[in-house]
């Protein structure tokens, strides 16, 4: 839906879901402010797992670079029932707690939350059964990914897609970039160019997802395999002691 005060504003890009190396993704902070200038995004969320270290880090990094970039600092955390992403954060929220915790905790912050690759079978997701109880129980979700190009969301994008018409979540897109080459390959449409205006976009229903006009580049099978073993062996030991040592 569009409102006759946005009517007249700009159309912006922002990427949602970006992990960095200080989770388990592959790239520096530095070159994903490097690669979203490229590729015309106004806003980023970095949303590493567990962590808000690699927001942090790219907060800075984005002071020292001057790029014309909004920095949203979220979070992916590892819920109970799944991932759920965190966005407009101060603190890391605890993992490994319930996702109605979860949202709650996020709330508390004044933050805004959405859940990532709805559906997915491949990484750790909210079913449909979870999303509608979560409604029918009053908890508040923002906005929906209804597009992830990962291999985690592909095969449930188009029931996601006509759930949501149900549910009525803002739409968003978050390429959920492991890699360089795949920053941006999905992006949220929203009327405005800052963090903020994305916020309210989100808060009003009227974000767009994008990116599947163009399919992402390819990345060698040898560098997935490479990233998901770190994904699986070495990331999760790391954030415990993050976590260990980090007390919310």
């Amino acid at each position: 839906m569009n409102t006759p005060s946005m009517a007249n504003q700009p159309i912006s890009k922002a990427d949602l879901h970006i992990h960095t190396n200080f989770s388990d993704g592959t790239c520096s902070p530095a070159a994903i402010i490097q690669t979203a200038v490229q590729r015309g995004l106004r806003v980023i969320a970095i949303t590493d797992h567990d962590s808000i270290e690699g927001a942090k880090r790219t907060a800075e990094a984005l002071a020292r670079l001057k790029a014309p970039i909004d920095l949203i600092m979220g979070e992916e955390v590892t819920t109970t029932q799944g991932h759920f992403i965190g966005l407009f954060l101060e603190k890391r929220i605890k993992m490994y707690k319930s996702v109605e915790y979860t949202i709650s905790a996020i709330a508390e912050q004044g933050g805004v939350c959405i859940a990532p690759h709805p559906l997915g079978k491949l990484v750790p997701s909210l079913n449909r059964n979870k999303i509608e109880d979560l409604i029918a129980r009053g908890y508040s979700i923002n906005g929906i990914e209804t597009y992830n190009p990962s291999p985690a969301n592909a095969a449930q994008r188009k029931q996601v897609i006509e759930l949501n018409q149900q549910w009525g979540f803002a739409s968003v897109g978050g390429s959920d970039a492991h890699f360089r080459k795949h920053v941006g390959a999905a992006f949220t449409l929203f009327p405005g160019t800052t963090a903020q205006d994305l916020r309210a976009a989100i808060l009003s229903q009227t974000t767009k997802s994008g990116g599947q006009e163009q399919p992402p580049e390819h990345i060698p099978a040898p560098a997935y395999v490479a990233q998901c073993a770190w994904s699986w062996f070495v990331d999760p030991p790391r954030r415990i002691i993050r976590a260990w040592k980090d007390p919310v």
